[in-house]
């Protein structure tokens, strides 16, 4: 397996778009897509004839990164020095994507997971290609029958008319032989061969059940289906996704989607209408100056575990959930004095790898926008204990909690800390500008409307003496808290606020644990 990128690596690119070509497809048939995603780089993994050695390794039970095979260590540090990870899949490298991202445990860094025209079990009697029709194709194969299949027509002028259409470079010199585009027969059967073989070894596995193949796998949250598809049939894939809760999109189109489109983000966008979000920026920018530069947080996990064991004591909670978990923090804390089965932790951010390093074996990691939560596979599960610690101040209360609580078992707990309206009062005073808190009366009121009881409920006033003025700017930069936009700050402002209010700085962290009443 090889990478190749759509355009020179950029080092400070923040978004991934990891695609996972399909058979036969090396990267010239995505050149004539416009890379026109700020900040972001566009990775291609092609050529699967060597796939037995990369699937030799994801059959062991745990993998150590200095035991992985250079490529797929290259992809684990692809996917980690970016925040906003994509994953596309596209025909068999679907079923690729779907198990090399699940093994390496990145599955959770991307936020979204692109299926185009394949399933996650790729070869299969009932999600996939038959293995018989596969057999025969394989034994027979025919490049212009593939090119037939592929494009959705053998004819040279009409493939030629459409790759000028979308200014697609594929054909350019094209003599009339297929073998051109992809491959002699004899490289094409060598790559038949090892996706034959990789598909095989792995639904072996877990055979004819989608839903249990996705245990080590990837769940697509989104799949583009052609209309025209002579390789995949549109059905078995509307099928296949129906099984996992996966957001199908159909377009009039051919097994070869990316012919019909001129740049990345059109066709990311039938299904992520935005790719390119900055939500969360700061904290990514801040993830390792974070738990040395926010104290206050530090403070209040403390806090919320004082007030959560005592409920907690001689219980197993079944399933965990923590949302807005940062790089780790109160995850550490609950852990370490809860007990529990299963533990998954969100962020928006792709902390994964910093997330694994900290966190005990097994526990989730699932990246997502919380204002997406309704879209997630997590949605569906029921939680005993849902808990979150200086995120919820950054979202939209109301709409969030309306979506978190009815995740609550019966008798489950939820456990709150957020901030109150007295929170950098100090910055709104001078520069005008702040996030908007909801008091602790009004959270209270609001969960008891959505039909829970408060256990405690509780704030405090803390102050942070930061030095000056100047050093309070710098802890909200480091703490990736500041909200503030570019030209705001000022020499004026800032001499404004050290004589009002020297160095010093307001929070007022609030406290809630609260019940759902079992029948």
């Amino acid at each position: 397996m090889q990478i190749a990128f759509a355009r020179a690596f950029d080092k400070h690119a923040s978004t991934l778009v990891l695609c996972f070509s399909g058979f036969a497809t090396n990267p010239k048939f995505f050149a004539h897509l416009a890379c026109d995603i700020p900040a972001c780089n566009i990775a291609i993994c092609y050529d699967y004839r060597d796939l037995a050695q990369v699937d030799s390794t994801l059959h062991k039970p745990s993998l150590e990164s200095t035991f992985l095979p250079p490529v797929l260590r290259d992809l684990q540090e692809l996917i980690d020095r970016h925040r906003h990870c994509i994953l596309v899949g596209f025909s068999l490298g679907v079923a690729v994507a779907a198990r090399v991202i699940g093994a390496i445990d990145r599955a959770g860094a991307f936020r979204h997971s692109i299926a185009i025209n394949g399933t996650p079990l790729g070869i299969d009697t009932r999600y996939g290609i038959h293995p018989r029709i596969y057999a025969r194709t394989l034994e027979y194969f025919d490049v212009r029958e593939f090119a037939r299949a592929f494009f959705g027509s053998d004819d040279v002028a009409e493939i030629t008319a459409r790759a000028k259409a979308v200014k697609s470079p594929i054909m350019r010199g094209f003599n009339g032989d297929f073998s051109t585009l992809f491959g002699s027969v004899l490289e094409c059967k060598q790559e038949l061969q090892a996706l034959q073989r990789f598909c095989q070894s792995h639904n072996q596995a877990s055979p004819s059940a989608i839903d249990s193949h996705s245990a080590r796998s990837v769940h697509f949250t989104h799949a583009i289906i052609s209309s025209r598809d002579m390789i995949f049939s549109p059905m078995i894939l509307e099928s296949t996704f129906s099984h996992t809760h996966t957001q199908c999109h159909s377009i009039d189109a051919p097994h070869y989607v990316f012919g019909s489109f001129t740049s990345w983000r059109k066709l990311l966008g039938i299904c992520v209408p935005k790719v390119d979000s900055s939500s969360g920026a700061r904290f990514w920018e801040a993830r390792q100056s974070y738990t040395e530069n926010a104290p206050i947080q530090a403070t209040m996990r403390q806090n919320l575990m004082r007030l959560l064991l005592p409920h907690a004591k001689g219980r197993e909670f079944e399933k965990v959930f923590e949302f807005g978990t940062g790089v780790g923090d109160f995850s550490v804390l609950l852990q370490e004095n809860l007990a529990y089965r299963h533990f998954v932790c969100n962020d928006i951010n792709n902390h994964a790898s910093i997330l694994q390093a900290r966190l005990k074996p097994h526990t989730r990691v699932a990246i997502f926008d919380m204002h997406d939560i309704k879209d997630q596979p997590i949605f569906a599960q029921r939680f005993d204990l849902i808990a979150s610690n200086a995120c919820l101040q950054w979202l939209n209360a109301k709409e969030i909690l309306a979506s978190v609580v009815p995740m609550l078992a019966s008798g489950g707990l939820l456990l709150l800390g957020s901030f109150g309206a007295r929170t950098c009062y100090e910055v709104r005073e001078i520069l005008g500008i702040g996030l908007e808190y909801m008091e602790l009366e009004d959270l209270c009121e609001l969960l008891q409307g959505l039909g829970l009881e408060i256990v405690e409920s509780s704030s405090e006033t803390l102050k942070l003496d930061c030095g000056s003025a100047l050093g309070v700017f710098r802890h909200f930069r480091a703490s990736g808290v500041n909200s503030l936009a570019g030209n705001t700050l000022s020499k004026s402002k800032i001499l404004a606020y050290q004589a009002r209010f020297g160095g010093k700085i307001t929070y007022e962290p609030i406290y809630i644990l609260a019940q759902k009443p079992k029948p």
